[in-house]
Formats: structure tokens, C-alpha cells, sequence
């Protein structure tokens, strides 16, 4: 691939024990995890936990990838609450907590030398879901200045519903929607190609049609969320559409390998240097 796309790896997904390569890397420790993308080739570091760690773990791996030369790449907005209807608040205790939330986000983005902080929100069964779009759209329009003031970019993450029920943001239409309306570059779409194939979008077509709103890319294969390669995604294809069409930002590997050893860890990333051309 002329352009080589430039990998993130993860933390841990469905817990901070967990990450990407938890069996090539010396421990699960966050260092020995950065020690280990750095050694694979990875660019950049996902840790959906981050906010959870504290405050000495997290400077000790701003420092550690600074040194590594890895990015941070996105981080989990509100860990805690990711899936109540926080950003979509309409009262002025709901807001109160977005500007904190966003505030923390906005610390973190400094010490990590910018970054991307997911915003998810959780769908309100007693409301109107026009007035929750509405709502979030108004409350990311309220901090995108001072996110972009700190270096952070706040990604509007559109969810399958059936991979996870119970989100306002189900629909990819509804997230570019979203980003288009507040208008400021710290306010993007974050663009995950399982969910959105989920979703039964062709997504080539999603991709082209999105261009203008992606802030980050996310990938993982189908059904399920599998290694690319493993699946029934043309993810080689995608990875070379993402490429010529000028993506200068990080990939998410968004997904646990599905073998859960050493050696799988291993094949899942030559699959990857085949597609990457790496």
C-alpha cells in the first residue's frame, strides 16, 4: 500500500485486563501493552478505561508513549455511564455533568498531547428520541470550543442496535447528521465499520458518503466482532479505499482476537501486515 495506514491497539474492551495483544506483551500492564504495540508496529493506543486509571498510571503512560512515539488515540468519554442518557441532558443537572465530563476529557487531551474522547449516549424511552438528537447536537456545540482549545476532539459514536440496544445513536444518518449541524472540527464522527455494516450499510458506499465527518476509524470484521480477515468483510479492500481516499488519521482494532493465545495474537497480526502492507 503506497499510504500506509498507521494502527491503534487496545487497552482492554470489555475490561481494562483484556487488551489486544495480552499474550505477546510481557504483562497486561498498560506499559508493557505500549511496549508491545510499539514493538508490532502500531502508531497509536485506544484505552477505553483511561478516565478509571489514576491520575500517576495515567501521567507515567503519557510519558511512556511520548517516549515509545505512540498516540493516544481515542479514549472512553464517560466510562461510568457511557450508556445512560448523559449527553442528550436537557436539565441543568444533566448539563452540569456533561461540562464536568467534558472538562476531565479536556485534561486528559492536554497531558496526552490531544486526543479523541468517545461520546456515546443512552436512549431515554420517556422522551422524544428528535429531542434527545437535538439535545446531544446542542450540548456538543456548547463544548466544542473548549475541546478544541485542549486538543479534544469529540467523537460522535453511531452503535448497531443490534449489537447493543438501548442507544439514541443507532443509526449512521443520524451521527453525520449530528457532526454536520455543530460544524467545528473538535466535534466528528467516529466511523466503526463493524457497527455500520451491522447497521446494512455497504460500507465502501458509507465510507465515501461519511468522508467529510470521520474523525476516527474503527475496525472489526462480521458477524460478531472478529479479527479482519476472519469474517465477512472485504476489510483489505476497505483498508485500501481508506488509504486512497486521503485518511491521514488513526485505525482502531476494535475487537478481541478471536484466538486468545500467542500465536493467535501472532496471526491476527500478520492477516494484518497482508492487508496493511506492512
Amino acid at each position: 500500500m503506497k499510504d500506509r495506514l498507521r494502527l491503534a491497539g487496545h487497552l482492554g474492551l470489555s475490561a481494562p485486563d483484556r487488551p489486544l495483544l495480552a499474550h505477546i506483551g510481557r504483562s497486561v500492564d498498560p506499559l508493557d501493552q505500549i511496549d508491545a504495540l510499539a514493538d508490532h508496529g502500531f502508531a497509536g493506543v485506544q484505552d477505553l478505561f483511561l478516565k478509571l486509571r489514576p491520575p500517576s498510571e495515567q501521567a507515567a503512560m503519557a510519558e511512556h508513549m511520548a517516549r515509545r512515539g505512540l498516540a493516544l488515540s481515542s479514549f472512553g468519554g464517560d466510562p461510568m455511564h457511557w450508556n445512560l442518557p448523559l449527553w442528550s441532558a436537557e436539565d441543568e443537572a444533566g448539563r452540569d455533568a456533561v461540562e464536568a465530563s467534558v472538562a476531565s476529557s479536556c485534561d486528559l487531551a492536554a497531558r496526552f498531547g490531544g486526543t479523541g474522547a468517545v461520546c456515546v449516549a443512552g436512549f431515554d424511552a420517556a422522551r422524544p428520541r428528535s429531542a434527545q438528537l437535538a439535545a446531544m447536537t446542542e450540548n456538543l456545540k456548547r463544548h466544542a470550543e473548549a475541546a478544541a482549545r485542549s486538543g479534544l476532539v469529540l467523537l460522535v459514536e453511531p452503535i448497531a442496535e443490534s449489537r447493543i440496544p438501548g442507544l439514541l445513536l443507532h443509526r449512521l444518518e443520524d451521527g453525520l447528521d449530528m457532526v454536520r449541524a455543530v460544524a467545528m472540527p473538535s466535534v466528528r464522527l467516529l466511523f466503526d465499520i463493524g457497527h455500520v455494516a451491522m447497521m446494512g450499510h455497504d460500507v465502501p458506499t458509507a465510507l465515501t458518503a461519511s468522508r467529510d465527518a470521520i474523525g476516527l476509524i474503527q475496525l472489526a470484521d462480521i458477524p460478531g466482532r472478529v479479527d479482519p480477515g476472519l469474517g465477512q468483510l472485504d476489510c483489505a479492500a476497505i483498508l485500501r479505499q481508506i488509504a486512497a481516499e486521503g485518511y491521514a488519521g488513526l485505525v482502531e482494532l476494535e475487537f478481541e482476537p478471536v484466538d486468545q493465545t500467542a500465536e493467535g495474537e501472532k496471526r491476527m497480526l500478520s492477516r494484518l501486515a497482508g492487508m496493511t502492507g506492512s
